[in-house]
C-alpha cells in the first residue's frame, strides 16, 4: 500500500514536471528575431510609419476574428491539439512573410500570423493551471510563468544580436529560421500531458459565460483596464522605438544589441516581480502603468539616444506584468472557462490596437502625434485604473471588518 502511494505521488511529481517544462519550452520567445529585420523589410517594400502599423493592425483584427472561438474551442475540446494548430500556423507565417515582397503579402502573414497566436493564448496557461489544480498545486503557477518569462527573455536577448548579425548578410533568413523553430514546437504542443477536467458543453456556452464572468467583476474590469493599457499604447511606443533609433544613425546590429539588452531587463523584471505578494499586485500594476507613460512621453518628446534611459526603464514593467496579470486572471476563472476569459481580454486589447491602427492610417498621422494621442489615452486609463483599485481594497476593507477570519482577494 506504502509503496502504491509513493509510486502515485511520483507519478503526480513527473507529470508536473513534464509540463511546466514543456510549456516553458514552448515559451521561449525566437520570435524576438524578427525585431530587427521587421522595419527594414517593410523600408524595402516603400511601406511608410502609419502602414507599418497598420499592419499590426490587421495582426490585431486576426486577433480579434479567431481569439474568442480559439480560446472557447480550448476550453471544450483538448486544448493540447488547439495549441499545436496555433504554432503550425506561426510555422506557416512565418515562412511566407520571408518570401513577401509587398504590402498584401505581409498583410496576409500578419493575418495567419495573428490566427496562431489566438489559438495559442489562452489554450498554453490553461493547460498549465488545469495540471497544477489537478494536483492541487496551484501556488506554483506564478512561479513557473515568471520562470518561463524570464526565460524566454533571456532566449529572445541572445536571438536578437544573432539576428541582427544574420540580417547583415541576409534580411528574410532570421524569419525562415522562426518558421522552423515554431514546426518544432507543435511536436512539443502535442507532447503534453493533459488531464481530466471540467469542459464547456458548447463554445456558445463558453463565450456567454466568460463575458458574464468578466463584466460582473470590477476586479476583472480593472485588470482589463491596465492589460489594455499595455497592449495598445506601448504597442503603439514599441513600434515607434525602431524609426527614432535608425534616424540616429544605428543599423539592424546596433538594434539587435540595444533589444537584447531590453530583453536582459525584462528577464530580470520578470523574475523579480513574480515573487511579490498577492496583496500588492494591484499597486504594483499602478506603478508599471505610470513608468509607461514616463517612457511614452519621453519617447515624444526628445529625438536624441535620450530615450534609451525609458526604454530600458520601462522593461522591467513589461517582465514583470506577464506573471502577475496572467495570474490575477487564473486565480479568478473556472477550469472550463480559462482559456475563454483569456482570449476576451485579448480580443478586446487587439479590437482596440486595430480602431487605432486604422484610425492613424485614415488620417495619415505622424510618429509624433501617434504618441502624443497614446500617452492621452494612457492617463485616461490610468485614471479608471486607480479608481477601481481604490474601491476594490475598500470593499475587501469593509468585507475583513465585518469578518475577520475571512480571507479575501
Amino acid at each position: 500500500m506504502k509503496s502504491q502511494v509513493t509510486q502515485k505521488n511520483s507519478s503526480q511529481v513527473d507529470e508536473v514536471r513534464k509540463n511546466s517544462l514543456l510549456f516553458i519550452l514552448l515559451r521561449l520567445d525566437f520570435i524576438a528575431m524578427v525585431i530587427p529585420v521587421a522595419v527594414k523589410i517593410w523600408g524595402e517594400a516603400g511601406l511608410d510609419f502609419s502602414q507599418m502599423l497598420f499592419l499590426q493592425g490587421i495582426f490585431a483584427l486576426s486577433v480579434v476574428i479567431f481569439e474568442i472561438p480559439s480560446g472557447a474551442l480550448s476550453d471544450s475540446f483538448k486544448r493540447r491539439y488547439v495549441l499545436a494548430g496555433g504554432y503550425l500556423l506561426i510555422a506557416i507565417a512565418s515562412v511566407c512573410y520571408g518570401l513577401g515582397r509587398s504590402f498584401a503579402a505581409f498583410a496576409i502573414s500578419e493575418a495567419v500570423f495573428g490566427m496562431g497566436l489566438a489559438a495559442i493564448s489562452g489554450s498554453d496557461t490553461g493547460l498549465l493551471y488545469d495540471t497544477l489544480a489537478y494536483y492541487g498545486k496551484e501556488d506554483r503557477f506564478k512561479k513557473i510563468i515568471g520562470k518561463s518569462s524570464t526565460l524566454a527573455f533571456i532566449v529572445a536577448m541572445v536571438s536578437l544580436p544573432i539576428s541582427g548579425v544574420i540580417a547583415l548578410y541576409s534580411l528574410r533568413w532570421p524569419l525562415f529560421i522562426i518558421g522552423i523553430i515554431s514546426g518544432i514546437k507543435v511536436v512539443i504542443s502535442l507532447l503534453m500531458e493533459e488531464k481530466e477536467r471540467a469542459k464547456s458543453q458548447s463554445i456558445q456556452k463558453a463565450t456567454k459565460s466568460a463575458l458574464k464572468t468578466l463584466f460582473k467583476s470590477k476586479f476583472l474590469i480593472g485588470v482589463l483596464l491596465a492589460f489594455i493599457a499595455f497592449s495598445v499604447a506601448q504597442r503603439v511606443a514599441f513600434w515607434a522605438y525602431q524609426p527614432k533609433l535608425f534616424s540616429n544613425g544605428l543599423n539592424s546590429l546596433h538594434i539587435g544589441l540595444i533589444f537584447a539588452g531590453m530583453n536582459l531587463v525584462a528577464a530580470i523584471g520578470s523574475w523579480l516581480f513574480a515573487r511579490i505578494k498577492e496583496h500588492h499586485e494591484d499597486f504594483l500594476l499602478l506603478g508599471f502603468m505610470i513608468l509607461e507613460i514616463v517612457s511614452i512621453f519621453v519617447l515624444w518628446y526628445f529625438d536624441s539616444l535620450i530615450i534609451l534611459t525609458t526604454m530600458f526603464a520601462v522593461q522591467l514593467a513589461r517582465g514583470g506584468r506577464a506573471p502577475i496579470i496572467s495570474t490575477m486572471i487564473q486565480r479568478k476563472a473556472t477550469s472550463d472557462l480559462r482559456a475563454t476569459i483569456v482570449s476576451i481580454y485579448s480580443s478586446i486589447g487587439n479590437l482596440l490596437y486595430f480602431i487605432v491602427s486604422l484610425v492613424f492610417i485614415l488620417f495619415n498621422t505622424s510618429l509624433s502625434v501617434s504618441l502624443i494621442s497614446m500617452l492621452i489615452l494612457s492617463i485616461v486609463i490610468i485614471i479608471g485604473f486607480a479608481g477601481l483599485v481604490r474601491n476594490n481594497r475598500n470593499g475587501k476593507k469593509r468585507k475583513r471588518k465585518n469578518n475577520p477570519f475571512l480571507l479575501i482577494y
